[in-house]
């Protein structure tokens, strides 16, 4: 468990040794992680294209009493034996990573068919839901690319901005009920 600040609001003291390690998720992000030069506990890490940002691991403040989780990240791959309140908001936007290399590869039938298994157990994931589209949208799929559009931009209204310039609708641009959903 983690927590993020901005980096005014931290204050490290003492010594800890860095490890460098980009991500092998699809943003490829580099990481910092700190670690304590004594019992090699990671204590917190930052990101080089984020300066304002420090996350610390939870496991170091020594306060009983420190604020419950307000969100789940990566959801998908958390252990089913560890419980989360209702009111924990749950991110799986890691869910479309093992397709994207098929959008890639512009297998679009492939990673529709892929993605359509995938709403199964994530039915409400936004970006899971305009990835779809944007491969039906593709392969002219207008009623599902815009359907799942809808759904996604319910989900994350942000989403609305992205698919009005987004050239994978350039299939089904013309389509009232698109010109309509991202007006």
């Amino acid at each position: 468990m983690q927590a993020g600040f901005k980096a005014e609001q931290v204050k490290v003291s003492g010594r800890f040794n860095d490890h460098t390690r980009v991500s092998d998720e699809a943003d490829r992000k580099e990481h910092v992680f700190h670690f304590c030069p004594d019992c090699g506990s990671q204590v917190f890490y930052t990101e080089p294209t984020e300066p304002d940002l420090v996350v610390v691991s939870v496991g170091a403040f020594a306060d009983p009493s420190f604020p419950p989780p307000t969100e789940s990240g990566y959801d998908s791959r958390r252990h089913p034996w560890i419980g989360l309140p209702e009111t924990v908001q749950r991110g799986t936007f890691e869910v479309w990573n093992d397709v994207q290399p098929l959008y890639d590869a512009g297998e679009f039938g492939e990673a529709v068919e892929r993605g359509r298994k995938l709403l199964g157990s994530h039915p409400d994931n936004p970006r899971l839901l305009y990835n779809l589209a944007c491969c039906e949208s593709r392969l002219g799929e207008t009623s599902a690319a815009i359907d799942h559009l809808r759904r996604a931009i319910e989900q994350h209204p942000p989403l609305r901005d992205l698919a009005r310039g987004d050239s994978d609708f350039d299939p089904i641009r013309d389509e009232p009920e698109l010109k309509e959903l991202v007006a």
